[in-house]
């Protein structure tokens, strides 16, 4: 059995390969902070493929167990509004990236406002520092209701946020790849 050394130096050979990542991701992340429109529209192909994807697992999952599951029929016919939705949002991409950014919108809503019951429940229960989640609930709300009022808040943010990440990962790949080397 190799010591843990030898197995660090063996395992550290490919370490240009993070090196490459780092670089291609932090381009990637000054790509999206130059061209956030298309960036944006690139994440809405992606999420209606994913919807699309989605879809065709619960319509094979459904069918697959329609002997073993009652209301089998349900998943069925969700899968296949998925699918339908899906192959929509892909045809008309445009489409598809209005109705992200009205998603994320009214996905904040909804966490803001599980986030304010949250703040209310902790009151209930004695915690002193409850006034901190009900803020931070009514903040993610505010943001909600002006995301939905102008959708291209939701837009900027979301480019915005995903070049931040993918910057930041790219950073983190390229110093991996660096040690690694120094440990091959």
């Amino acid at each position: 059995m190799e010591s843990s050394a030898a197995t660090l130096r063996s395992a550290a050979a490919n370490w240009w390969v993070y090196l490459l990542a780092g670089l291609g991701l932090f381009g990637l992340g000054i790509w999206v902070l130059s061209s956030p429109g298309a960036a944006f529209l690139g994440l809405t192909i992606y999420f209606a493929a994913l919807i699309l994807f989605n879809g065709v697992a619960n319509v094979l999952f459904s069918l697959s167990n329609r002997t073993r599951l009652r209301g089998w029929g349900w998943l069925l016919a969700l899968g296949l509004a998925e699918v339908l939705f899906g192959l929509y949002l892909l045809v008309q991409p445009v489409v598809a990236a209005g109705t992200l950014a009205f998603f994320i919108g009214f996905w904040l809503l909804l966490r803001g406002g599980s986030t304010v019951a949250n703040a209310f429940t902790l009151r209930r229960l004695g915690y002193r520092n409850w006034g901190w989640s009900l803020a931070l609930g009514l903040l993610g709300i505010i943001l909600a209701f002006m995301v939905l009022a102008n959708p291209i808040i939701g837009v900027v943010g979301v480019t915005t946020w995903l070049a931040v990440a993918l910057l930041v990962l790219g950073v983190a790949a390229f110093v991996l790849g660096l040690r690694l080397r120094r440990a091959a």
